[in-house]
């Protein structure tokens, strides 16, 4: 074959090369450009979904029901523990101040209502705590802290904890501040009239809180609806006593 035959070959095959890759661009005027090969040796293209995922908790979103329900259990079980205080009929005494006290823990070991209540509620240890730091704390004033905590989630408003905690009126005729050794001398008259005026505070306060169950529950669940993490304790605790 003549050598100019052979360079008019090689010039044909480069042509057709040309023209069929120009071609495929006309075909695909839009195409992206293929990205290079990121696959490892031996590694499938696929190895990457199969990797194990991170567990992700579900978000949890708090049913206003089943809030309702707890703090309704509570709210029944913590009457019927202020009903068991009034029957047994044994009072705090004021020997503290001449006038009207909120006394969480006497001289001779009795607690007033609201601490019998969250006592007998599981939180000994805390009732404790308050008689040692704060024993004349009025619990209208509480905003914080564990004793919060429990007012919130007890099914009862901190208003009806607050009547509850009836302050006591001094049933001695000499008040004392701070405790000395020998115990301190009732008034016998002042006593008994004490009790009287508690036993019919307490069927009021009672007869109250039964009338404004509703409302008042619908303002407990508010209120700790606000607390979504205590509201969540509240209701993980019920699930683990079941």
């Amino acid at each position: 074959m003549s050598r100019l035959l052979i360079v008019a070959a090689l010039v044909s095959s480069l042509t057709s090369l040309s023209s069929l890759a120009s071609a495929d661009r006309i075909a695909s005027p839009n195409a992206a450009p293929r990205a290079p090969s990121t696959h490892q040796f031996a590694q499938p293209p696929n190895a990457a979904a199969e990797l194990p995922q991170p567990d992700i908790a579900p978000y949890r979103v708090l049913d206003r029901a089943t809030v309702r329900a707890q703090l309704l259990a509570n709210r029944s079980a913590n009457l019927a523990r202020f009903r068991a205080y009034q029957k047994k009929g044994v009072f705090p005494s004021n020997t503290f101040a001449d006038r009207k006290l909120n006394v969480w823990l006497d001289e001779f070991g009795h607690l007033c209502a609201a601490a019998t209540i969250i006592k007998m509620s599981g939180n000994e240890d805390l009732v404790a705590r308050v008689a040692e730091q704060s024993n004349f704390i009025r619990l209208a004033d509480v905003r914080q802290g564990p004793l919060m905590d429990w007012i919130l989630t007890s099914g009862l408003t901190q208003e009806e904890i607050a009547a509850i905690q009836e302050p006591f009126m001094p049933v001695t005729d000499e008040p004392r501040i701070q405790p000395k050794p020998e115990e301190p001398v009732i008034n016998v008259a002042k006593r008994k009239a004490e009790d009287a005026r508690l036993l019919a505070r307490y069927r009021t306060v009672d007869a109250m809180i039964v009338k404004n169950q509703k409302r008042s529950l619908d303002t407990a669940v508010d209120r700790l609806m606000e607390h979504p993490t205590l509201a969540w304790q509240l209701i993980d605790n019920a699930a683990r006593a079941d």
